[in-house]
Parts: C-alpha cells; sequence; structure tokens
C-alpha cells in the first residue's frame, strides 16, 4: 500500500467537510515506526491538525489525529475490508485486553473513522496490540512507541498553530480569517465544564480551559451516567446539563435536596401528616472492592431514596452512591461500615471462552437464604447481546438479586459485575425454544474504565495468581459481598 494514499485517507477522515487537505511541507516526521505530519485547511491554507499514523499487517494502518482544540481523533483502512462509502457500522476496538465497542463509519471501500469513547486514547500504550473487528474482517497492529509518536503529533500541533500563518492576499482579494488559537490557550466554556465536573465529584484534571485526556473521560464519564453515548466533548449542550445537574443536587450536595423555602404565615400553614414510611422495594448484591467501596449495578440502585447493605442478614448500615453510569450500568458505593474483605480485579489478563467462572450473590432474598448463593460455570461468549463486547455470556446460574455480583475466575480474581439473565419466556414465544443458563456479566476492563473515569481506585490482581479450590473461591467471593437493599 502506498504511503501517500494512506495519507490522503486520513485528510478525508479528520476533515471530511473538506475536500483535500495538504500536508505541510517538511512537516513529515518519522518516529521509529510511526510518521507524523502537519495539515492545513485546503480553502484558507491554514493549519488544522497533526496525524500519526503506522501501516502494518495486511496493509492495515491506523491513523489517530489531535487537532488545534486538543481532540483526538481515529480512523484506519484495510485494502480488503469491502465497506460502503458512508454506511455506518458497529466495530469492536480491542486495546491489549480491553475492548470498546464504536461506530464507524465509511469514507470509501477500504477506510473508517471511528466514534470512540475518549479513554481509548489513554490505553494507547507501547506493548499492546490493536485490534479493529468490523465488517465481519479482523485486524490488528502493533502499539509498539506509539507514546514518542503521541508526544510528537501534541509537538506539532503547538508549532503549527503558531508558526503557520495564512499566505498574503492577492491584491483585490480578501484577507483570509486569522489562524486558530493554539491549543494551550484557555477556554472559558472547558473551564466552566471543568469546574462543574469537580463539583459533580468527577475528576477533570486541573480547571485550566484546556481539554485534556481526563477532561474528555470527566465528561464522557457524565454522559454516560445520564445515559448518552459519551463522546467526552465539550459543548454549550452539556455546560447546561451540568448546570442542571448541579442544581439538582442542592446546597446540601445531595440529589434531590433544594434551598429551604421560607414558612408561610401561620394562618397558611396546613396540618401536619404522617410522613409515609419507607419500605425495601427491592434488593441486589454488591461486592467491595477497597475496604469501603462498593460495586453493584445502576439499576439496582436507581431510584432508590435509601440505601442500606446486610451481610447474613443483618443490617451494616447505609451506603451513598459515589459514582453511576446508566449506560455501562454500574455504580460505586460508599459504605458506612468497612470491610476487611475485597475483590482484586483482573487486569491485563484476557478472558477466554470455556473459562471456568463462580458467582455469588443474594438471589430470591424473601425466599432462598440470607447466607447467599454460590453457583458455577464458564465462559460461553466473549460478548453479550447484539455482540455487545462489554459483556460476557456465562452459563453460571442467577436470579433476580443476583444482580451487582461478582464473577470471580479460577484464581479468585474479579472477572465481570453480574447483571442480568436472558428472558426466557420471550426467547421461547420467538423460537418455541427455552434457553437454558444464558446470562451475562460485565467485563472487569468495562468496570475499570468506569472506575478510573470516577477516579475511584482498585487493586489490580497478579497477572500469574494460582488457581484454587472451588470452596476457597467460594469463600473469597462470599466474604467480600454485600446484599444491597433499595429503600423507596
Amino acid at each position: 500500500m502506498k504511503v501517500g494514499g494512506w495519507v490522503g485517507l486520513c485528510v478525508a477522515v479528520f476533515l471530511p467537510s473538506l475536500a483535500a487537505a495538504d500536508p505541510i511541507a517538511g512537516s513529515a516526521t518519522q518516529i521509529g515506526a510511526w510518521r507524523v505530519t502537519a495539515y492545513t485547511r485546503n480553502q484558507t491554507g491554514l493549519f488544522n491538525h497533526c496525524v500519526l499514523y503506522r501501516v502494518q499487517n495486511e496493509g492495515f494502518g491506523l491513523a489517530i489525529g489531535y487537532t488545534v482544540q486538543g481532540i483526538w481523533t481515529m480512523a484506519a483502512e484495510a485494502p480488503t475490508w469491502g465497506l460502503v462509502a458512508k454506511e455506518s457500522y458497529t466495530a469492536t476496538l480491542q486495546v491489549g485486553s480491553v475492548s470498546y465497542t464504536a461506530t464507524g463509519r465509511a469514507v470509501d471501500g477500504r477506510g473508517m473513522s471511528f466514534n470512540v469513547a475518549p479513554e481509548i486514547f489513554d490505553q494507547l500504550k507501547s506493548g499492546h496490540q490493536f485490534t479493529v473487528s468490523a465488517n465481519q474482517k479482523r485486524y490488528t497492529i502493533s502499539l509498539d512507541g506509539i507514546e514518542a509518536a503521541q508526544q510528537r503529533t501534541r509537538d506539532c500541533i503547538k508549532q503549527y498553530a503558531t508558526a503557520t500563518r495564512p499566505p498574503s492576499p492577492s491584491p483585490g482579494q480578501a484577507a483570509p480569517p486569522p489562524p486558530p488559537s493554539p491549543p494551550v490557550a484557555a477556554n472559558a466554556l472547558v473551564q466552566a465544564i471543568q469546574t462543574l465536573l469537580i463539583r459533580l465529584g468527577y475528576d477533570p484534571g486541573p480547571t485550566n480551559g484546556v481539554i485534556g485526556i481526563k477532561t474528555n473521560m470527566a465528561i464522557s464519564a457524565f454522559q454516560k451516567s445520564i445515559g448518552e453515548r459519551g463522546d467526552g466533548l465539550p459543548s454549550e449542550a452539556l455546560r447546561g446539563q451540568l448546570e442542571r445537574a448541579v442544581a439538582a443536587r442542592g446546597p446540601g450536595g445531595n440529589p434531590g435536596s433544594a434551598p429551604a423555602a421560607s414558612a408561610p404565615p401561620p394562618m397558611q400553614q396546613r396540618p401536619p401528616t404522617s410522613p409515609r414510611e419507607k419500605a425495601v422495594a427491592s434488593s441486589g448484591t454488591g461486592f467491595f472492592i477497597g475496604p469501603d467501596i462498593v460495586v453493584t449495578n445502576f439499576h439496582v440502585i436507581n431510584g432508590c431514596v435509601e440505601l442500606r447493605l446486610r451481610k447474613t442478614g443483618g443490617d451494616l448500615g447505609p451506603a451513598r452512591v459515589v459514582a453511576t453510569s446508566r449506560s455501562d450500568d454500574l455504580a460505586a458505593l460508599r459504605a458506612s461500615n468497612r470491610s476487611k474483605s475485597f475483590l482484586k480485579l483482573r487486569v491485563g489478563v484476557p478472558i477466554k471462552p470455556a473459562e471456568p467462572v463462580l458467582v455469588f450473590g443474594y438471589p430470591l432474598a424473601e425466599a432462598l437464604s440470607s447466607a447467599g448463593n454460590t453457583t458455577l460455570g464458564n465462559v460461553t461468549a466473549l460478548a453479550g447481546l447484539r455482540d455487545d463486547s462489554r459483556f460476557m455470556q456465562i452459563s453460571a446460574a442467577v436470579q433476580p438479586g443476583n444482580s451487582g455480583g461478582p464473577a470471580v475466575d479460577e484464581a479468585g480474581r474479579l472477572m465481570g459485575v453480574v447483571v442480568s439473565k436472558l428472558n426466557a419466556l420471550a426467547i421461547a414465544r420467538l423460537t418455541g425454544d427455552i434457553p437454558q443458563n444464558v446470562n451475562f456479566a460485565i467485563k472487569v476492563a468495562t468496570l475499570v474504565n468506569f472506575l478510573e473515569a470516577h477516579n475511584i481506585a482498585y487493586q489490580p490482581a497478579e497477572a500469574a495468581a494460582r488457581e484454587l479450590p472451588a470452596t476457597e473461591r467460594a469463600q473469597r467471593a462470599e466474604a467480600s459481598s454485600i446484599q444491597v437493599e433499595c429503600w423507596r
């Protein structure tokens, strides 16, 4: 594959509104296997963005763009992809053992740009392989040396955003618009967004008005918490959403609290009414990943007025919500009582089909044992419904109440968060057959992204941990798990 053709694709992908864009003469730099080039806007000749790219296996190429606004973008090309221009494709992007689901838009038959979660750019590191699966084809490229190439790309932006000037206008021709501001200049909108994110408990980094990966990740985490896709990009609409979320928390910092209203005159006061007593509306399972941090599903705690933790039938006190993600169905709680037992996360070790899995939880709380239940099974698929790569399918039996519980591997390491079982009756109505043991768990990689986006600490497990007997794994899972009661 000719490098020149790949450069053209990079430009078309990152600047779809332009008919063409030209590389700045002398800007190309070879950093190991990566090539970094600066590009101008073709209509004005003004500097616009820098791109780092490499071509490797079977002509598969990866391009990563960086704009003057500090936004990273991504595209890829493969000669045999067989795409239809302007069509959208669902793609799975895997960096090491971490998988992301992305939407790709075809530029032509062989290349597409990706709408990806911003946190993926923080995962691009030497020693990892980057794999793209789309249109029933799979391609892999090495990321070795990418840190140096990314740094050169940042330097490229700084160099050309300030050094490039528009060409002198011809006599009688209007002068082109001034060049864009360099990315280091503070942006009032971004600064306001960063301040609001901090007030909501997110960590966007310093409130300097400059978009960086931490700000992208914090924005994405907030967007996902309100049910959006999570592109991680700043906008006026986002600021409005953040302002409404801050206002909803009220002066006391609790959702739904509002400033106290002035008491009406005595003659207008209504007779006191007895407040309705709260009661347990539902329950699920959670587990400790630290002395006082509990992980569970978002749907377990959604709409609850109060959360209480129980163990073997005993009340262990309340818990408060620390962070949530509606789209990933994850929530982190802070327990009022600390636990001596917590699970370490299986990080950097790919999950494989047919691996044994042990699930612990508190299903059917009113009917089954208050001490919890343990079930055994295997990983039956590495994706969930409709090939959603955030999930894995497991055969370990789960019931209502298992939601939010841990799924651990043969070494007792956390490999997933139980989330749901397939609706057997609905499938039976469609197919005439009742599916057996089709259950799902959120992969630990998705949980890690959620925790890191909210700056929540966790402990990674040893990559070469020894295999444990099932009884010992069950004891470890039970000791770290907790029943989560939703009161309304």
